[in-house]
């Protein structure tokens, strides 16, 4: 690609135009950009060590041990479809494994921040009536179209990154991945967090277990796992993000300050803002907050139950993990903001109540048709009454 500004005089336009033909040549690189960053950020502490095979033989004790109460239980989705086996990795590994399971999430951005860009052109008009500005202005757009990939790979790397910092395992963001995906667990951070709650280690180590597998249960569910990536991409679709956005914060770059460019692309508080929503969007995000309450109410009712028979008491932990996840920095927030979900007290107490409203109705088996039975989902009010959500199955074939 040749530099087609190299005949200005602002010296501006050379820095540009080089920056421009290395991001051509740079074309289909973005997956990887998203995975360096993604390593950069989560690899603290620096070069970190592989797990110790120790360890890696008493979780799959425990693995085996919880696959036993599992089978069975009538309040979650069956487990002998799914795969039952722990990865256990560090904070680099996951993060690798999640940016390639979350990319498909970035390139629906991609697309829609470039939709949104060419609507802009067609409705702007360039009032410049300098040559040399028009010539920059021009730049600038051209810049933006190209590097607006580069910096949704690099925000999806950068969130990453920072939950790799403080997540479990595969499901610290309740997000289905892909079937053939193996559940992780990032035993530094589960061994950390115990230590730094003064937890007993081998019961923080069985907790952590029973919840990736009962996360997995219901998050391989076909229906379960259908409506959440249908609401993810839906609320993904009504973003707002242009690559216009892109060109305003890049007209606001000192050029001049060689780590400007990298500042901007690498910000955990990028693209991805929850303000300012219309009506349809806000709609989107309720149903996604009302499907993460029930997502988290029936993992509550499982980890309950069977992390009460093997723990006798894990009131310690659940609190411990609660005031974790509600208590977040802001680059691992990003993560949620990404796919418009909010996790806090209210919201997961909000689902526990819903699936303990049910099983006190009409038993463990009152939740099934969660899992078996297209639309029957609860609706926002619903969450709040499932006597009414009940009565609403009862009277649909």
């Amino acid at each position: 690609m040749t530099n087609p500004f190299s005949s200005g005089s602002n010296p501006f336009e050379f820095l540009l135009g080089d920056l421009l033909n290395m991001l051509g040549s740079q074309k289909g690189m973005q997956p990887e950009m998203a995975r360096q960053m993604a390593v950069s950020v989560a690899n603290t502490p620096a070069n970190q060590s592989n797990v110790d095979p120790l360890d890696r033989i008493k979780y799959e004790e425990l693995t085996k041990i919880l696959q036993i109460h599992l089978q069975g239980f009538a309040a979650l989705p069956g487990i002998s479809n799914i795969s039952t086996e722990i990865d256990l990795v560090n904070r680099v590994d996951w993060a690798s494994r999640t940016v390639t399971d979350w990319d498909k999430y970035a390139l629906m951005l991609q697309r829609v921040a470039e939709v949104h860009q060419d609507e802009n052109e067609i409705h702007s008009e360039v009032g410049s009536e300098i040559a040399e500005q028009e010539n920059l202005t021009q730049m600038i757009q051209n810049l933006s179209r190209m590097i607006g990939p580069s910096m949704i790979a690099m925000q999806l790397g950068s969130m990453v990154g920072h939950l790799a910092r403080v997540a479990f395992g595969s499901y610290e963001i309740p997000v289905p991945r892909p079937p053939k995906s193996r559940t992780m667990i990032i035993t530094f951070n589960v061994d950390t967090f115990a230590s730094n709650w003064g937890l007993p280690l081998d019961q923080v180590r069985l907790w952590a277990t029973l919840r990736e597998l009962v996360m997995s249960a219901i998050l391989s569910s076909p229906l379960i796992s259908y409506r959440v990536e249908e609401l993810i991409t839906k609320h993904i679709e009504s973003s707002t993000t242009s690559l216009k956005q892109i060109q305003d914060r890049l007209t606001r770059l000192d050029l001049t300050d060689p780590d400007g460019l990298q500042a901007a692309l690498s910000d955990p508080a990028g693209l991805f803002n929850l303000e300012g929503h219309n009506d349809t969007q806000k709609m989107i995000i309720d149903n996604i907050q009302t499907t993460m309450a029930v997502i988290e109410g029936l993992a509550s009712n499982a980890m309950t139950t069977i992390g009460g028979r093997l723990l006798g008491n894990s009131a310690a932990i659940d609190e411990a993990f609660m005031r974790r996840r509600i208590e977040r920095s802001d680059g691992e927030r990003l993560s949620e903001q990404f796919f418009g979900i909010e996790i806090t007290r209210a919201g997961i107490e909000k689902g526990q109540d819903f699936v303990r409203g049910v099983i006190e109705r009409d038993g463990e088996e009152g939740v099934v048709p969660l899992w078996t039975k297209e639309g029957a989902f609860p609706t926002p009010s619903e969450l709040e009454a499932p006597g009414l959500w009940l009565a609403r199955l009862e009277l649909e074939p």
